[in-house]
């Protein structure tokens, strides 16, 4: 099912405009309790999955998603990945079936949040799946760890809305 709620919810937006993107706004809808459930690990760029990454691989093998390339300097790129025709015509179809209604259900929810998180400024949504994964139960530590990993000042702006939205998405907040 993990292929159906990721292609469906790269569906509900014209685009997302990144991997980074894609990562952190997948790690934070965990968190919410969104049924797509990927291992993650902290890297450089906040948390990570090399689960999530392989499925994107796989979509975009099987021409459900397409992910194209641009190159944004000093030998990085960035990938936007977008439904296919093929893709929106494969997530109709099974959302007839019992099962693609029940499983529908299950990710409808999690529909809108993702359309609002590929909307979130991306340092800041960076900044707050990484306070999200250091958070264990004190905010301000969580707030802490994350300005002293990603080198930014504890009462940084940005920092702060970073906090705001990981207390948004953080379930057992």
């Amino acid at each position: 099912m993990k292929d159906y709620w990721l292609a469906k919810l790269i569906a509900s937006v014209r685009e997302v405009d990144s991997r980074k993107r894609l990562q952190k706004s997948i790690y934070l809808l965990q968190l919410a309790g969104c049924p797509l459930r990927c291992d993650y690990l902290l890297h450089y760029y906040g948390p990570c999955s090399f689960e999530l990454s392989g499925l994107v691989d796989q979509l975009n093998a099987a021409e459900i998603i397409e992910e194209s390339k641009e190159l944004t300097g000093f030998g990085n790129a960035r990938y936007t990945s977008r439904i296919t025709d093929k893709g929106s015509h494969l997530l109709a179809n099974f959302e007839k079936s019992q099962t693609g209604k029940k499983t529908h259900t299950q990710i409808k929810p999690f529909i809108c949040l993702f359309q609002e998180l590929n909307k979130q400024d991306l340092w800041i949504l960076e900044l707050g799946a990484t306070v999200a994964y250091y958070y264990e139960g004190n905010w301000t530590k969580a707030q802490s760890q994350t300005a002293k990993f990603k080198g930014v000042a504890t009462g940084n702006s940005n920092l702060r809305k970073a906090v705001t939205l990981a207390k948004r998405f953080k379930k057992s907040a």
